[in-house]
């Protein structure tokens, strides 16, 4: 398969059908956990990367080994191992896939790993616990809703950061988020949750689609 089949395949997901279910999407994941590494490989898929990148620059290196992080839709633990190698050592995993937390287990990085699907109101992320919530990629078509952002502030201390980076398109392509995302962020700064720090637009996020990545610190 040419690399040109393989990014039309990839951007054209059956997980990022408009209108499926939580169920739909997490069963997706299940079959696909097996291949997914192989398929997102750091050439494809430079998101963990760029996301990692901008974890650095917020976190110094003295203070990553006390840090307490969040990795929500973990996927198969590809940022966890990024962050494990930068010096992170208390990381715990929200992803509701079945097969994807199989190989994520594998990966020997996480110590908790909560089988939600974010959004939902869960209660069982404790709250206040974390200095650093990521979410990379799980802000797409048919995956987490806009309130998701209010439980990743929950469970982030005041003062700790949330990085959301995810593939530009979405912001303005999937119903759900299309003039709604941002001004509901923009919303909780307001009333004093969180403030912006950087806002940036990146290359090659995903194939050769453009990144956003958003960082903020919880009040």
């Amino acid at each position: 398969m040419s690399a040109i089949r393989i990014s039309t395949d990839l951007l054209n997901l059956p997980c990022h059908q408009e209108g499926l279910e939580p169920n739909q999407v997490t069963a997706y994941y299940d079959k696909w956990s097996a291949d997914y590494d192989k398929a997102l490989s750091p050439e494809t898929y430079k998101g963990p990367q760029i996301a990692l990148e901008e974890i650095m620059c917020h976190v110094p290196s003295h203070l990553r080994s006390t840090f307490r992080v969040l990795d929500v839709a973990a996927g198969t633990g590809i940022v966890g191992v990024k962050l494990a190698g930068a010096g992170f050592r208390f990381l715990d995993a929200v992803e509701p896939s079945s097969g994807m937390i199989k190989i994520l287990k594998e990966k020997n990085v996480y110590q908790n790993i909560f089988q939600i699907y974010m959004g939902n109101n869960d209660t069982m992320i404790p709250p206040d616990t974390y200095n650093l919530v990521v979410a990379v990629g799980a802000m797409a078509e048919s995956h987490l809703p806009i309130n998701s952002v209010d439980e990743m502030i929950s469970a982030c201390k005041p003062g700790g950061f949330v990085i959301i980076a995810m593939r530009y398109e979405f912001l303005h392509k999937t119903e759900a988020y299309r003039g709604k995302l941002i001004p509901y962020m923009d919303g909780l700064e307001e009333r004093g949750c969180w403030k912006m720090v950087t806002k940036k637009l990146v290359p090659n996020f995903f194939c050769e689609m453009e990144g956003l990545v958003l960082t903020y610190r919880v009040q």
